[in-house]
């Protein structure tokens, strides 16, 4: 194939590949160039300091010639002849580099410029690879009529496939390593670039970094079919594998597994977590169901049981105190001949007196305890925090009520009184209402939220099953020992 038609393929696979990333159309100065490939970013650190001042300015940037590689790809300044292989592993890798420095490391982009620069330089070292071992097959063939000298084409392309591939060095992953009580915590691969040369930057100064090596026996044989049947010796031969695939295996729900702890912070409950689910199986979540099927269900049965009876209880007594004051005026109506008219009124007052308290005991036994439980001090909302939301003057009387906070609070402190007043703690529940109602009339999704991916989790690599817990069973012995 010939060495130009394979560039111009390549520019059509790096051309679709960067399309998310642009390092093609990334600006760069033209008349850069290092022959070295391991001292591109040096070299290049260099030729900017020297055209800057002391402040990190370019100086007549305007007349600095820029380009990229989509230009010269246009222009069709990648010949095969001139080196064109490697200038364009050249400036790939030159680009590739400053956007690396640019973007954050572990953003989107950041990862994308990665991953377009081990797809370009690989892709850029088979095609070099493949032209170098045509021209050696076709040298080697006699049946052919050609010159065996290598061309001086030939021996450009040698030279760019050295550069390139001395260079090429295979990406390490990386990942955080800390070092607690009990056990070793390592996180997932760290997303940092091989062309990163900024200091890196941990999350904690308690953490190393770990080298992942990649597995050096991907190419060896495994084993075959027929050396995983059963051996019928009772000694295994030891240049076979291992034909028992999965020994001693246990399911890991057999074990006595741990599951949440609650946890007891005294006066820090308002801020501090209340159980802890690290090193669990079963979370808070699934305890809570299995504990609402079980318990929970039957709970609530029992006390609608014990509700039905309350009500019916109090409709009996009051259906008897009903037939005893039938009882006691039809005594009276036969009594009144004999009384007189002071006294069929003193009646009736007990009477009417007798029924306002039955009428009281029926209405404080209507209230519903269900309410009374669920009720919180910020269900009450004062006149002037509706008004204040209104009139849009909620940022004054939010400073005003803290402000007074913060005046109960110096009060308390300075007379070494640990527990608030309740005028303190109206104010901290008006405050707390005013600032939920605040954030919620935002949009909390268009909140800038920069959020850590990886984290520390525990890893455990088996070569085989779980391994088994096996009890050691220890002889009893005697009181005392027998002497031959």
């Amino acid at each position: 194939m010939d060495p130009q038609t394979v560039l111009n393929d390549i520019q059509v696979i790096l051309k679709e590949a960067s399309i998310k990333c642009e390092v093609l159309d990334e600006k760069f100065p033209a008349k850069f160039f290092e022959n070295n490939p391991e001292k591109i970013f040096e070299s290049y650190f260099k030729f900017i300091k020297n055209r800057s001042n002391s402040e990190g300015v370019i100086r007549n940037e305007d007349k600095l010639a820029l380009t990229s590689i989509a230009e010269r790809f246009a222009n069709g300044e990648y010949i095969a002849a001139d080196n064109g292989f490697y200038k364009l592993y050249h400036d790939v890798k030159l680009v590739c580099t400053m956007l690396i420095h640019f973007n954050a490391q572990g953003t989107r982009m950041y990862q994308l410029v990665d991953k377009f620069y081990k797809f370009a330089t690989e892709l850029i070292l088979r095609e070099c690879y493949k032209i170098g071992i045509t021209v050696v097959d076709t040298i080697g063939n006699d049946n052919l009529n050609m010159d065996s000298t290598p061309t001086e084409l030939d021996k450009i392309i040698g030279k760019d496939f050295i550069k390139i591939s001395t260079s090429y060095k295979v990406p390490i992953s990386q990942t955080y390593h800390i070092k607690t009580k009990e056990l070793d915590l390592f996180s997932s691969i760290i997303t940092r670039s091989h062309l990163e040369t900024r200091p890196q930057e941990l999350p904690n100064s308690n953490f190393e970094i770990n080298n992942v090596i990649a597995q050096t026996n991907l190419e060896q044989d495994s084993p075959k079919l027929g050396f995983l049947a059963a051996n019928t010796s009772n000694i295994p031969d030891p240049t076979l594998p291992p034909t028992e695939m999965m020994s001693r295996f246990l399911h890991p729900n057999w074990y006595a597994l741990p599951t949440t702890m609650w946890l007891k912070y005294g006066d820090y409950k308002s801020w501090a977590p209340t159980f802890n689910e690290n090193g669990t199986v079963l979370d808070s979540k699934i305890r809570g169901i299995m504990w609402l099927k079980r318990i929970g269900y039957m709970e609530i049965l029992e006390r609608e049981a014990k509700k039905n009876g309350a009500v019916n209880q109090l409709k009996d007594e009051k259906n008897d105190n009903e037939d005893k004051s039938q009882s006691k005026k039809d005594e009276s109506t036969k009594d009144l001949h004999k009384d007189t008219i002071d006294e069929a009124s003193n009646e009736n007052e007990k009477k009417t007196a007798e029924e306002s308290k039955t009428d009281e005991k029926n209405v404080h036994l209507e209230i519903k305890l269900e309410n009374l439980y669920d009720w919180k001090p910020s269900n009450y909302i004062e006149d002037d925090e509706v008004t204040s939301l209104k009139e849009g003057t909620h940022d004054k009387l939010i400073t005003s009520v803290l402000k007074k906070i913060q005046g109960l609070r110096k009060h308390r402190v300075k007379n070494k009184i640990t527990k608030p007043s309740q005028e303190e703690t109206q104010l901290y529940y008006k405050a707390k209402r005013l600032l939920r109602e605040v954030v919620m009339a935002k949009q909390t999704s268009d909140l800038p939220m920069s959020t850590c991916k990886s984290f520390p989790v525990l890893q455990a690599t088996y070569t085989g099953s779980v391994p088994v817990i096996r009890v050691q069973q220890h002889r009893k012995r005697g009181k005392y020992n027998k002497n031959k």
